[in-house]
């Protein structure tokens, strides 16, 4: 099979040919038919999210399965599948009450810690595959499984929006920020997107924002949502950039009682005055991918057309370089995709 490794964090993908994998006890193997590409991968390239070398990386993936392992009955061969990003135990505490993302005894990433999707087949534990649902494209189920329900956990638990809410997206026109557009729109909420170019923001404006903040433009981010808002600030802020001055000017941005999200994982630190805090009881959070529950639920609204994968860039696998090259230069617009013969 093709495979695209990383040897070396500052040189390109080598494209190689190796065996296909074989199924272990309680794994399944997925021929991978669609692959996202965002910024999580960026970071991952460079070693923020641990793991070793050489790696097959690619976690936001779709297809079918391929063959299923020993001590494996709830999947078949043949059936469509996602893949899950995260390794858990699926034993402790929070992998039993719902909350798989806080593991105690977490493994790792897909395309980090364990070979991922950057190739033709993948091999992982069974229970990191969930069915697509009928009228889902394995394009979309491969966005759904990071760009989209990364915001369908956010924004209904962490930042908790509600139709009487205006809300910052930081990042609004990236591959997970677009389709924060579109979910925030989807619980009802008038949006105020800020990106550094003006067709990020005329694309976020394509899929719903009512306003929009060019960071390159203004002095002070939080002070333009103010001005937005009349004065008020925000009622939630997401940060999908995750630098400390995005993050700053997310809480700087919020109204009484509003919360500010990190999604996004950069570097640098924000500052938060605990009397104010106190003042005006807002929150200051991260938010962490999505449950597998989670991850269904999101392909079953996209299989019902009420949020749409935003494709910006789309191109084989062997050149999923080219994508990374758009990420640095932050020309893509929406989504990367690889495609696969």
């Amino acid at each position: 099979m093709r495979a695209m490794v990383l040897y070396d964090r500052e040189k390109p993908f080598r494209l190689e040919e190796r065996p296909e994998p074989r199924p272990g006890l309680g794994e399944a193997v997925l021929r991978v038919r669609a692959a996202g590409v965002g910024l999580t991968l960026v970071n991952m390239r460079l070693g923020r999210m641990g793991g070793s070398l050489p790696r097959v990386m690619g976690h936001e993936l779709a297809g079918e399965i391929a063959a299923v392992g020993e001590g494996v009955s709830a999947l078949s061969e043949g059936e469509r599948c996602a893949v899950y990003f995260y390794l858990t135990c699926g034993r402790c505490r929070w992998c039993r009450g719902g909350r798989e993302t806080l593991c105690e005894n977490f493994a790792g990433y897909v395309g980090a810690h364990r070979d991922g999707g950057f190739a033709d087949y993948v091999c992982l534990p069974a229970e990191n595959f969930l069915p697509i649902p009928d009228g889902l494209s394995d394009e979309a189920a491969a966005v759904a499984a990071d760009a989209v329900n990364t915001n369908w956990h956010c924004m209904r638990e962490r930042a908790r929006i509600s139709p009487h809410d205006t809300v910052l997206l930081i990042g609004a026109g990236g591959g997970v920020g677009i389709h924060g557009v579109q979910v925030a729109k989807l619980f009802g909420a008038r949006v105020i997107a800020a990106d550094v170019s003006d067709e990020k923001l005329a694309l976020a404006r394509s899929w719903g924002a009512e306003e929009t903040i060019n960071v390159r433009a203004v002095d002070d981010v939080a002070a333009e949502a103010r001005r937005l808002t009349g004065g008020r600030g925000v009622d939630a802020a997401v940060d999908y950039v995750g630098h400390g001055g995005t993050f700053q000017a997310a809480i700087d941005g919020l109204a009484i009682s509003g919360r500010a999200v990190v999604i996004g994982v950069g570097t640098g630190r924000a500052s938060i005055d605990p009397t104010g805090l106190v003042r005006t009881e807002q929150i200051v959070t991260g938010s962490r991918h999505s449950t597998r529950a989670e991850l269904i639920e999101t392909m079953e609204i996209m299989a019902r057309g009420l949020v749409e994968p935003v494709i910006g860039m789309r191109v084989p696998l062997e050149e999923v370089e080219s994508v990374f090259a758009a990420l640095k230069d932050e020309t893509l617009l929406g989504r990367g995709a690889l495609t696969y013969a």
